[in-house]
């Protein structure tokens, strides 16, 4: 027994007759005729009776025709929902982020989806490289999207580098400092800073880019994933932002934050990329994803 012997079924007991039924299924009569009769012989019963006025469903013959239009029915369902599923158009997508491009070309690409695919749910958890990377192992997440300069090289992940973001220092426009004609080193060791959680690997750059001797530390007022919390901090306070320009970049246009400048300051450069597990295929909805992440960056 099989889906398309149950057709050959529902088709005949509709028509009544089996060269209708064989024109409807572009079959010959006699191809319909064997199909029928191999399947009673397959059931050990008779499902039609039949007579030169056509066929007519025994009483087996209906009880499997009920039940055959279910199985048909939900076949048919279950090929448009793989469709779907192939093209992206429903199912779940669970990925990761980190900070930055949570807070930069992110939000343009979920709005996308959401838009243009409305029965696809997409799942992101936004934390910091080590902590996805701890997920993504654990097959918690198909990917994420992050800083990879933290990443060691490791044969269980794969990475795509996908843009670099050039990474600055911003404050609120009546910041003290703003009202200094040119900015020193000295003047941003005094200061205090909101980041991200920043990987040990980041600390003798950071040092350097501050000018700091060895084994001191950064004044960090507030660390914080999540960029807009810091963004409100340094909105309401003399805290200075340390974040990729692109995740501030409504805030630069509008005028709320600006970028300060000092002299002997080293810009930083934040590699994103993709990072999934090696030889694993990535789903249909995780390439649509990221080809609209390409799209945006």
């Amino acid at each position: 027994m099989n889906l398309k012997k149950l057709r050959h079924v529902v088709v005949l007991a509709e028509q009544g007759n089996f060269a209708r039924a064989a024109d409807k299924l572009n079959l010959s009569q006699p191809a319909l005729s064997r199909s029928i009769s191999g399947l009673e012989d397959e059931l050990g019963m008779r499902l039609f009776d039949r007579d030169q006025a056509g066929a007519t469903a025994t009483a087996a013959g209906r009880q499997l025709i009920t039940r055959a239009r279910d199985l048909l029915y939900a076949a048919n369902n279950l090929k448009q929902e793989m469709a779907q599923l192939r093209d992206g158009e429903s199912g779940q997508i669970i990925f990761g982020a980190g900070p930055f491009p949570a807070a930069s070309f992110l939000p343009a690409v979920l709005t996308e989806l959401a838009s243009n695919y409305p029965r696809m749910r997409t799942v992101l958890e936004v934390n910091n490289s080590d902590t996805l990377m701890e997920h993504l192992l654990a097959e918690k997440l198909e990917f994420f999207i992050a800083d990879t300069r933290s990443l060691r090289p490791d044969k269980h992940i794969q990475l795509r580098p996908l843009t670099r973001q050039t990474g600055g220092l911003y404050c609120r426009r009546e910041h003290p400092l703003t009202l200094k004609a040119k900015l020193s080193l000295q003047d941003l060791q005094s200061a205090s800073y909101a980041s991200v959680y920043l990987a040990d690997i980041f600390m003798p750059a950071m040092r350097k880019a501050f000018g700091l001797e060895s084994g001191q530390d950064l004044p960090l007022v507030t660390t914080c994933d999540n960029i807009y919390v810091l963004k409100h901090v340094v909105r309401h306070s003399d805290a200075i932002l340390l974040c990729t320009q692109a995740a501030v970049a409504e805030e630069l246009g509008s005028g709320e934050l600006i970028e300060l400048k000092a002299d002997g300051w080293q810009t930083m450069q934040a590699e994103i990329g993709v990072v999934s597990l090696a030889r694993r295929s990535l789903s249909p909805m995780a390439e649509l994803v990221l080809a609209r992440v390409a799209a945006h960056v």
